[in-house]
């Protein structure tokens, strides 16, 4: 993937700016990562789908425990497998004690395993009493009793180069090992059809509306969730700003191929060249609209004419 640098020289060679005469390399890199916001939401090629179970990170000692001289920590094994990565069927977390004076006094993760979303964990040993609590990475939740859910409250962690979501293609609920997702209605019609209990009914959240644009956005459910649940959103998202050689680039290629154009356009612009700036933005919207039509070619959901 092209680096802040590439996309640096490609942008002075284009321009003809080798020397820095006229545009200063701070002033471009603004520019870059402007047209890597626009190639993102133009192409709509940073889709991210946010997991439903995680790595165990760590553990902690709720109940220290009597008598331990040795003792063993086993953790549960994975109970919601991810399906994809590098271990799809789920791997088995490890975890290792430390006692002192007959008590756990801390439980380290020597092997986080994959596939988690509620873990937990058994002490064994000459000894009693001890219980441990294990965390998992990040995991997106629905909340007992939580109706609203600012996208800025996403967790992309699992997204590497991914800044923010902008927009929400589909909300998906797991419940009872079976996922469906839920219909998104307009917010007038949910607040005037669905929403109509303020908190006293709370069950499996069978419906969501969106509220609100871009990264201010939130997305409601209802009913309200009566317990924890894992919910899985299809999204669209902005890139993270490009400031050092080793930030990652989340833009998919062919779609960085634009980015160039796009910084180009800006950078005329702000010269009060405007002409030259036309040109490299019809350069960007030919290669927005090729590029989309070349990567996304049609075909049949079913070749043979079922559902």
């Amino acid at each position: 993937m092209p680096s802040l640098h590439d996309y640096l020289m490609d942008a002075q060679r284009l321009l003809r700016e080798q020397r820095q005469d006229i545009i200063n390399p701070d002033t471009l890199i603004a520019f870059i990562n402007r047209a890597r916001r626009e190639v993102a939401m133009r192409a709509q090629c940073v889709r991210v789908l946010t997991p439903i179970s995680a790595p165990c990170v760590s553990a902690s000692v709720t109940t220290a425990g009597t008598g331990y001289t040795t003792a063993t920590v086993t953790v549960s094994a994975p109970d919601f497998p991810p399906g994809s990565g590098a271990n799809p069927g789920g791997a088995q977390a490890t975890a290792l004690p430390i006692v002192q004076n007959g008590t756990i006094a801390a439980v380290n993760i020597t092997y986080g395993g994959d596939g988690y979303f509620q873990p937990t964990a058994v002490v064994t040993g000459p000894g009693s009493g001890a219980t441990v609590t294990i965390e998992t990475g990040p995991i997106n939740k629905l909340v007992a009793n939580q109706e609203v859910y600012p996208f800025s409250g996403v967790d992309l962690t699992g997204a590497p180069g991914a800044q923010s979501v902008y927009s929400v293609i589909s909300i998906s609920v797991i419940y009872a090992n079976y996922r469906y997702s839920l219909p998104v209605y307009a917010f007038s019609v949910y607040q005037a059809k669905v929403r109509q209990y303020p908190f006293q009914y709370t069950y499996v959240p069978a419906v969501a509306s969106q509220y609100g644009q871009g990264t201010s956005g939130s997305f409601y459910v209802y009913p309200l969730p009566s317990q924890t649940y894992q919910y899985e959103l299809d999204c669209l998202c902005l890139p993270s700003p490009l400031t050092t050689n080793q930030s990652v680039e989340i833009i998919p290629e062919p779609w960085t191929d634009g980015v160039v154009y796009m910084t180009c356009h800006l950078a005329m612009n702000s010269i009060q060249n405007f002409n030259v700036g036309k040109y490299y933005l019809d350069l960007f919207e030919k290669m927005a609209l090729g590029y989309s039509n070349y990567a996304r070619r049609g075909r049949a959901v079913n070749i043979y004419g079922r559902y």
